[in-house]
């Protein structure tokens, strides 16, 4: 089975924090455990460095093995001598959710017989639990996007995840993904995020404006009101740009700036930013492409 990679729509970062979240899957990229597979000269390189995260997994297991109670670790194990590998095309330190596309594999995998349950908010818990392996903390929305493989609303303040329809925003903008070309580090910056939350102003404007402005965003959004939505992702742009710019990449700047003053396009972070991929959301799709192609960006349509 293959898990797809993952695109948060909105609230990356905010759901942290108990803010909503709009993520979907994104099948242009994806991964699927291998076992007992001779990768060709090609996949060599990645194939081992999947194996010995997966290493790095098992022990993560064994150090915390009351937490994963859920999980037939014995197999894991057992698979892991026999040459476990993640055989994935999603990039690493993309944005697209590849430890989450891992982590949902994991699970499906060795899942104790017995242990299921339909309750999404305790399978986002585990999930979380198993892919802060390799982000120290994680809200579980990208490895739980890959194993529903639905686009789906994380309601922080009810505790409770719904799948979403996404056609009419899809009818009425074009979203863009576009590669910085470059590696960003999610956990160092999920953990810089965290440690900048203990600065009372900081704070205080992730709670007070940013998480305000994430959820007016997709309130509007799933109401279809999409003059609402198109001040509010302004705003989203905005504050990313003003506050949260260490986490954009400092060539796109000024394509943020250009963006939020000419309203032809948004820019925002995708996933934890750093590098990797921006979202860019447009209702012209050819005044956007225009401007990317003018300025050399390389951009994929998600469809």
């Amino acid at each position: 089975m293959k898990y797809p990679a993952k695109i948060i729509l909105f609230g990356e970062y905010g759901v942290l924090l108990g803010a909503n979240a709009l993520a979907m899957p994104y099948s242009s990229y994806s991964g699927q455990i291998s076992l007992n597979t001779v990768p060709n000269e090609h996949s060599l390189e990645l194939s081992e460095s999947s194996h010995a995260s997966l290493i790095k997994l098992g022990q993560y297991f064994q150090a915390n093995i009351s937490t994963f109670n859920y999980l037939n670790i014995e197999l894991f194990e057992l698979e892991l001598k026999q040459g476990l590998f993640f055989q994935s095309t999603i990039p690493t330190g993309s944005g697209l959710g590849s430890s989450g596309a891992v982590s949902a594999a994991i699970y499906d995998r060795y899942l104790l017989p017995g242990s299921e349950t339909t309750d999404l908010m305790l399978i986002k818990h585990r999930l979380a639990a198993i892919e802060s392996c390799f982000h120290q903390v994680s809200s579980g929305i990208d490895p739980l996007i890959s194993w529903i493989n639905k686009p789906i609303l994380i309601d922080s303040p009810n505790n409770r995840i719904r799948e979403i329809d996404l056609s009419s925003f899809f009818k009425t903008y074009t979203l863009f993904l576009i590669n910085s070309n470059k590696s960003g580090e999610t956990g160092m910056l999920v953990a810089n995020f965290m440690d900048k939350l203990s600065h009372p102003n900081f704070r205080e404007n992730i709670e007070n404006t940013y998480i305000p402005i994430i959820n007016q965003t997709i309130e509007s959004l799933l109401a279809n009101d999409f003059s609402t939505f198109e001040a509010s992702l302004t705003e989203y742009s905005s504050f990313q740009r003003s506050h949260l710019d260490w986490l954009i990449t400092e060539q796109y700047l000024e394509h943020f700036e250009y963006g939020i003053s000419t309203g032809d396009f948004q820019l925002k972070i995708c996933g934890s930013g750093g590098g990797g991929h921006l979202l860019a959301l447009a209702k012209d799709r050819n005044k956007a492409e225009i401007y990317f192609k003018l300025n050399h960006l390389d951009y994929t349509v998600v469809n």
